[in-house]
């Protein structure tokens, strides 16, 4: 190793030192930690800036559990808050997600889970945050920096819904990384790991976030949750889950063209080709996953919708959900969508091209993946770019 910003126990230390703070709620992280570390250092060739950012990284997830495990002994009734039948969207990645959560966010019933609040939930906000808080200010900042390729993939706004991904980062149980770093050794780990404690963990920090704000309904979005069905539902009984229907092999492009970006910005050993491997491995993982829960005994209804539907028309199958979901929306709410659709029209932030060949993924192999998929769920398939 050619520098100590990688060794888990640096990583703990200059979390402990930001924070004057010793307890991080439990060990089962540090296995995880070590397991990912440890990938990073054998397989993902990361360049000197790559391995700051990691760092940086790791450190800022210790530094949460550091605080929200002082915030909860502190505070012990923040256990007893109630999530209520939360709407999870667990959904295949470049599914239109996203936009969904956007857009739900409108309506002041809803609680999402903010940017910066995801990112720094402590100290959990209250009514009135200040505009000039340091995280806010902070996650404004990187949010204006985001790069105009990748804006034009993905939605980014520092008051805006994000991903439970960095929850389950706290935990340091997460496939995602897959999506940064050539790390197959940490995904296969992380896709067999045992979840539910850091389901647990998510839950206690949403209870955290909601504890000085009015209860609301939350509106959560993830696709690693796909991987970890049993868990997630074990944690949230109540939830309704909505899944996003689009042709794979749109999805397979997309996802590979976002890991290409997101690796290129800590490697300069990335190949095209083993990142069209890990994405299709990853997506049938997804799959597979998915038809085994949703086929279970006892399996809950979900809310399908179609992304054709929802690019066709956002706000009618918004309403289609809510409807399935036994949510009423105010008029008032209806008129709040209906301008955000109107101000953010599909490619606002430019359109991205994707295509699969440059990542040496075989059309027909792909098809065999998502074959039953397609069939289950008359998902349209082979409109996709080549």
């Amino acid at each position: 190793m050619g520098d100590a910003l990688l060794d888990p126990a640096v990583i703990e230390r200059a979390a402990a030192k930001l924070t004057g703070l010793e307890d991080f709620g439990g060990d089962d992280w540090r296995e995880a930690l070590g397991v990912l570390l440890g990938a990073i250092e054998t397989e993902a060739e990361l360049t000197d800036a790559g391995r700051r950012l990691v760092h940086g990284e790791m450190v800022g997830h210790l530094v949460n559990r550091l605080e929200i495990q002082h915030w909860v002994e502190r505070h012990p009734e923040i256990r007893n808050e109630v999530i209520a039948a939360p709407l999870v969207i667990a959904t295949l990645p470049r599914t239109g997600q996203t936009a969904a959560g956007w857009l739900m966010h409108r309506d002041p019933g809803n609680r999402s889970l903010i940017s910066w609040q995801a990112k720094r939930p402590c100290p959990p906000p209250g009514l009135g945050v200040a505009a000039d808080d340091p995280r806010i200010v902070k996650a404004r900042a990187a949010a204006a920096a985001t790069p105009a390729e990748l804006r034009a993939m993905h939605l980014t706004g520092a008051e805006e819904p994000d991903e439970c991904h960095w929850l389950l980062s706290n935990a340091c149980r997460t496939p995602h990384q897959i999506y940064a770093m050539r790390v197959p050794s940490h995904y296969a780990w992380a896709r067999a790991a045992a979840m539910r404690s850091a389901y647990v963990y998510h839950r206690l920090q949403l209870q955290l976030l909601q504890w000085r704000l009015p209860p609301a309904r939350w509106v959560l979005k993830n696709s690693p949750h796909l991987l970890f069905l049993e868990d997630l539902a074990a944690v949230y009984p109540d939830a309704h889950f909505v899944q996003f229907h689009r042709d794979p092999l749109e999805i397979l492009a997309s996802n590979c063209s976002l890991a290409l970006f997101l690796r290129r910005m800590r490697s300069e050993a990335v190949d095209p080709h083993e990142i069209g491997e890990s994405i299709l491995r990853l997506l049938c993982d997804y799959v597979e996953a998915l038809l085994r829960f949703r086929r279970a005994p006892g399996a809950r209804p979900w809310i399908d919708v179609a992304y054709t539907d929802f690019i066709a028309d956002p706000l009618r199958e918004v309403e289609r959900i809510y409807g399935a979901a036994g949510i009423s929306m105010s008029p008032e709410t209806r008129t709040r969508m209906a301008k955000w659709i109107e101000e953010n029209p599909r490619g606002r932030h430019g359109r991205h091209e994707y295509h699969l060949a440059p990542f040496g993924i075989e059309r027909e192999r792909a098809r065999a993946c998502f074959a039953e998929y397609c069939e289950v769920y008359c998902v349209p398939f082979g409109g996709s770019p080549a």
